[in-house]
């Protein structure tokens, strides 16, 4: 999907692209003080469940997302931002942040933020990644004082973070969609590491960051094998020197099973598999099988019962790819 302001009659240009985005997902209000001088482009790219949008602009200009807006259309997501090009300054939850070349900062599009970008001699560039907040392998209370805040992105894990966030931004055409699925979790780890790292004083690790790099690693293990039928509990445990019960009270601490999860994520990528038109032949009980599901009754059900279609309605509903 592509925004850009050229599209549009110079004299309608500001007005035309403030409607433009008011439209997406995640709707903002736009202020500019000099309209006839701004120009903009924004586009964006789905990896999986993870948007990847890059905006480019021209000219100062302020944003809001209202609660007003929440009320109409709130995916219920986290927002990361990072800040190419240009100085911004944003506010949320209370917290206010200027950001450099190389920033980072965390949102919640369930809560109203605001902020400006650019100047008027100047242009300015950020890469945003939208992504479900059940999605961050770390839970919503660890990760909500860091919300707002400015997260240093020019050394360490930060810089980590936002290089790879504006590779995928730069490369997803390379990107085959297996790819984009392994890649958008990699990012997601990455920013746990980047707030785990935040939250964290210096000195001995304490028992929570210890919590919360054992659920990381756990996580990760799961993912990577989601097509092994035989994953399960016992596995998981095993693998990582800890007790089942140990296990169990760790996924209930996020107020999740290790099997809800373990079935959440295989039927996600089910889900995003029915969906791409490069995967329209493959058999639906090819894909369920490859995710894990040997029953094909029980992946019926199960689909169903998360998604409110079967997977052969749902992947009718997805329209085929052009030409």
């Amino acid at each position: 999907m592509l925004i850009n302001s050229d599209d549009f009659p110079s004299i309608e240009r500001f007005e035309r692209f403030q409607e433009a985005v008011r439209d997406l997902p995640v709707p903002v209000l736009l202020d500019c003080p000099r309209p006839d001088d701004f120009w903009a482009v924004w586009g964006c790219t789905e990896l999986g469940d993870l948007s990847v949008a890059s905006t480019s602009c021209r000219g100062l200009y302020r944003f809001r997302r209202t609660r007003e807006l929440i009320r109409r259309s709130d995916p219920d997501a986290y927002r990361l931002v990072l800040n190419l090009r240009g100085r911004s300054g944003t506010a949320h939850h209370h917290r206010h942040a200027e950001l450099a070349p190389g920033d980072l900062a965390l949102f919640e599009t369930s809560s109203p933020f605001d902020g400006w970008r650019g100047s008027r001699t100047t242009g300015s560039q950020w890469i945003m990644a939208t992504f479900p907040r059940r999605l961050l392998p770390m839970s919503s209370r660890a990760a909500e004082p860091l919300l707002g805040h400015r997260l240093p992105g020019r050394h360490g894990v930060g810089a980590l973070v936002g290089t790879m966030l504006h590779r995928l931004a730069e490369d997803v055409r390379h990107y085959r969609p297996a790819d984009r699925l392994r890649l958008s979790c990699t990012l997601l780890d990455l920013l746990a590491v980047l707030l785990q790292h935040r939250l964290e004083p210096s000195g001995p690790e304490s028992t929570e960051a210890r919590h919360r790099t054992l659920m990381i690693q756990i996580r990760s293990f799961v993912r990577n094998r989601l097509g092994d039928p035989a994953l399960s509990p016992e596995m998981i445990a095993a693998a990582h020197h800890i007790s089942i019960r140990q296990l169990h009270r760790m996924f209930q601490a996020h107020g999740m099973t290790v099997a809800a999860w373990i079935r959440a994520s295989r039927l996600e990528r089910c889900r995003h598999d029915l969906a791409d038109p490069a995967q329209r032949s493959r058999p639906v009980q090819v894909i369920a099988s490859r995710w894990g599901f040997t029953d094909s009754a029980h992946f019926s059900r199960a689909f169903r019962a998360t998604y409110g279609l079967s997977p052969q309605d749902y992947r009718r509903q997805r329209p085929p790819s052009p030409g």
